[in-house]
C-alpha cells in the first residue's frame, strides 16, 4: 500500500511539473501595428529572442494605429510603431521604447528612367504643383502616379510632416499597409511610391531615387541617418499598456545588446545615436 501511495505521490508530482513546462512553453508576446516593423524586423528579433528565452511570438502587422486599437483592447501584448504616441494615447496608459531608425524612400518603376530627384520637386509632386514626369527628367505625356501607405500608417503621417502636403495629390492611390508600396509600384509603370527603405534594400525590380538635398546627395547609410542629412527619417518605438514587464520587459531590452543591434542592421534599419 505505501508502494502504491509514493507511486501514486511520485505521478501527480511530475503531473505538476509536466503542466508547468507545457505553461511555460506556451508563453507567447502577440504582435501587432507597423508593417515594417512586424515584416522586417520582427521575425529575425522574435527568432534571437526565442533562443534567450523560453517564448513564443504571434505576429500580425498592418499600421501603427491599428496596432494602438488592438493594444488598448488587449488584443496584442507590444504593438510597433513609426511615429511616437500622441498625448492622448499616453493618457489612456501606453508607454513607448523608441527602438530604431529608419529612412523612408522614393522609389519608381524599373523602367523609369529617371535616377535623381530633389527634395523641392518631391514636395512639389505631393503638392500638386508637379503633374508629369517629364517636368523631373522623365518620360515625357505620362502624369505620375504616388503610391501612398494607408492614412493611418505612421510612413504616411511623417511624410506628410516632412514634405508639408496637407493631401495626396490627384491621380494617387493609397495601399493598405506600408509594405505594398513596393509591389503596386511594381504594376504601374508611372507611379512613384513612398515606403521604408528595409523593404526594399534588397529588391532588384525596382528602382530608389537618389535624393539630392539643399543641393547635395543625402546618402543613405547610418552616418547620414544618425546625423538627419538624409531629410526622410523616422523613429521607430514599441509601445506597450503601462510600464513593460516580464518577457516583454526583456524583449524590448533585448535591442540594446549586441545581437539586437545586430538584428536591427541586417534587416535593414539603423541605430539610435547613443544617449
Amino acid at each position: 500500500m505505501m508502494a502504491k501511495k509514493m507511486t501514486m505521490f511520485v505521478a501527480a508530482v511530475m503531473l505538476i511539473f509536466a503542466l508547468s513546462a507545457i505553461s511555460e512553453a506556451q508563453e507567447r508576446i502577440r504582435y501587432d501595428g507597423s508593417a515594417p516593423i512586424g515584416k522586417l524586423l520582427m521575425p529575425k528579433a522574435a527568432q534571437e529572442f526565442e533562443k534567450r528565452e523560453n517564448v513564443k511570438f504571434d505576429l500580425h502587422y498592418k499600421t501603427t494605429g491599428y496596432g494602438i486599437e488592438r493594444l488598448l483592447a488587449g488584443e496584442c501584448d507590444i504593438a510597433g510603431g513609426a511615429r511616437a504616441l500622441e498625448q492622448s494615447e499616453k493618457d489612456k496608459g501606453l508607454v513607448e521604447t523608441e527602438i530604431c531608425l529608419d529612412a523612408y524612400v522614393f522609389i519608381v518603376h524599373e523602367s523609369n528612367s529617371i535616377k535623381q530627384i530633389a527634395s523641392e520637386q518631391i514636395e512639389d509632386i505631393f503638392k500638386g504643383k508637379i503633374i508629369t514626369w517629364d517636368e523631373v527628367g522623365g518620360p515625357k505625356g505620362n502624369k505620375i502616379t504616388v503610391i501612398s501607405p494607408p492614412r493611418d500608417a505612421a510612413y504616411y503621417l511623417t511624410a506628410k510632416k516632412t514634405i508639408g502636403f496637407d493631401i495626396l495629390p490627384e491621380n494617387s492611390m493609397e495601399v493598405n499597409m506600408t509594405t505594398e508600396v513596393y509591389t503596386t509600384v511594381k504594376a504601374y509603370p508611372f507611379s512613384l511610391g513612398i515606403t521604408s527603405y528595409a523593404d526594399i534594400m534588397d529588391k532588384k525590380d525596382v528602382k530608389l531615387l537618389e535624393i539630392l538635398h539643399k543641393g547635395k546627395r543625402a546618402k543613405i547609410t547610418q552616418t547620414h541617418i544618425y546625423f538627419g542629412t538624409y531629410p526622410y527619417r523616422q523613429s521607430l518605438y514599441f509601445f506597450t499598456k503601462g510600464v513593460p514587464a516580464g518577457n516583454v520587459k526583456k524583449f524590448i531590452a533585448f535591442f540594446t545588446t549586441k545581437e539586437g543591434k545586430s538584428v536591427i542592421m541586417e534587416s535593414g534599419f539603423f541605430l539610435l545615436p547613443p544617449k
